[in-house]
This record gives structure tokens, C-alpha cells and sequence, in this order.
């Protein structure tokens, strides 16, 4: 791009020369600390004293804005601080005479973070600046704690899946990790279904060493037509006979249940 006239940089000093003396830059949102800028951003940029500099540009696809003056200008990967600081080296390149320019961010669009699952909010969330597992869990509204046991994370650009246990994530901070643009956040239900002859036939939550006869009294025990000698735990394709009366009477070992397990209480013909 050729160099701008003379006339140019003299009619861009004797509108900076007009400025009030001690006249400082307009102040601006504090920028993100660390957020590294891509496509799908939005900058808003500031030259003190320069309004026809001054304007929104996104970045493309590219990793690029295009700016008055100096073309396409590469800032993917850049904070929005090396961002005006790119440009106030370019700036001074025989354009302005000691440019003072301001970048944030406008608008985020460049790293998005699925959050799917037993959430308050599930969706698409944009990380702005260093951000953990737990703190974005907590911008989708928290976890329903009913039935979750545990968190699974895939890494952007990896296709191995992270388990991680709830309660250790929770209570200690394991796995706890800086988020990064692409990742997806899942946190998956775990439940055990109650039906038939019981106080509140639904969901329970299950956790490791949930039984048959322990499901049966989370769902609120027998109900009065109850027949336990004719329970039924559906798991798949299996249909699996359980009595649980003689369980209560200790002739039977009770039966584990797994995730997604369905326990059936029959009722008596009587």
C-alpha cells in the first residue's frame, strides 16, 4: 500500500495539535485478561483523536481485521492489549504521529463450550478469559444434583472422553481444568425408575451399592396393593424375577441395580 501524502500526516498532527491540552482517551471496558482473540470476534477499536479510525470490526475467518489505512491485519491468538499494540506500531509506520489506541472486545463469538445434560442452562457458552470446568458449570446454572454421579469432558480436537466423579470434582477440585473454544461439557443423569405398586412410582438417584428393596423404599416403600413377592427389575432386554418379601425376610440376597435400571412392583390379585 503506497504511503500516505504529506498532506495526509500534516492535516492528522494539526487535528491531534487542536485537541485540549491534558486531554486523555475516552475510557473503555477493561479488557479480559488472557482471552485470545479468533473468528467470530468483534473488536471495537479506539484511536484518540481519530474518529474516522475509530469503528466495530469482526474478524474473519482468516484470523484477520481490515483496517483503514493498513489493510487486512492478522490478530488471532492476540490479547486485545497486543491487539492496539499492533496497531500502534503499524500506525506509526508514516500514518500517525504517536497514536493512542484502544481494543476490547465487543462481542465474543470465537470460543464456544457445549454445555450439555442435567444443567440448569444447557447451550453454547462463549469463554471469556481463563475459565475452569467448575466455574462454567456454575454459568449453566449448576448441576441438578438429583441422580449425577459424574462429569464427562471431551477436549477440543480430541475424541478420548474424561470421566470425571462428581463429588471429587465438587468437593476437591479433581479435574477442575481450564476450559478451551470447542470443548463439550457433559453431565449425564443417572436414575434408576420406580413403578407399579409403590407411594411414588418415578425416579430415584442411583449411586454405587443401590438395591432393589432400597429403590422400592426411596420411591416411598409398598404401596397398600403392593405384591413383593412379584417384582420385576427390566434391564435392556432382560426381565429379571426378584422376591423381594423373602429379600425382607433374609432368605434372598438383595439385587443391585444399575443406571437406567427399571424396578416393576406388581399387585396383588387379592
Amino acid at each position: 500500500m503506497p504511503a500516505p501524502s504529506l498532506l495526509l500526516v500534516l492535516l492528522l498532527g494539526v487535528a491531534r495539535a487542536q485537541e485540549p491540552a491534558g486531554a486523555s482517551p475516552p475510557a473503555s471496558p477493561a479488557p479480559v485478561a488472557g482471552y485470545a482473540v479468533g473468528h467470530g470476534d468483534v473488536l471495537k477499536i479506539q484511536v484518540y483523536g481519530e474518529a474516522d479510525l475509530s469503528r466495530s470490526v469482526p474478524v474473519d475467518e482468516a484470523g484477520r481485521i481490515d483496517f483503514p489505512f493498513l489493510g487486512p491485519v492478522s490478530v488471532a491468538g492476540q490479547t486485545a492489549d497486543q491487539v492496539a499494540a499492533t496497531l500502534r506500531a503499524r500506525l506509526q509506520q508514516g500514518y500517525l504521529v504517536d497514536p493512542q489506541v484502544t481494543v476490547w472486545v465487543e462481542a465474543y463469538g470465537s470460543q464456544p463450550v457445549q454445555v450439555l445434560g442435567a444443567v440448569g442452562k444447557p447451550g453454547v457458552y462463549y469463554i471469556r478469559g481463563p475459565t475452569t470446568l467448575l466455574e462454567l458449570l456454575g454459568q449453566a446454572g449448576g448441576v441438578n444434583r438429583q441422580g449425577v454421579n459424574e462429569v464427562r469432558l471431551t477436549r477440543a480436537g480430541e475424541g478420548a472422553v474424561t470421566v470425571l466423579p462428581f463429588e471429587d470434582l465438587v468437593s476437591r477440585g479433581v479435574g477442575n481444568v481450564a476450559l478451551a473454544g470447542g470443548d463439550v461439557i457433559f453431565v449425564p443423569e443417572s436414575l434408576v425408575y420406580v413403578s407399579g405398586q409403590v407411594s411414588k412410582p418415578g425416579s430415584v438417584a442411583f449411586r454405587e451399592g443401590l438395591t432393589v428393596a432400597r429403590a422400592i423404599t426411596e420411591a416411598g416403600g409398598a404401596a397398600d396393593a403392593a405384591n413383593l413377592g412379584r417384582v420385576t427389575l427390566l434391564r435392556g432386554d432382560q426381565r429379571i424375577r426378584v422376591n423381594v418379601r423373602r429379600i425382607l425376610k433374609g432368605k434372598d440376597p438383595d439385587v443391585p441395580v444399575l443406571a437406567g435400571d427399571q424396578v416393576v412392583v406388581g399387585e396383588s390379585v387379592l
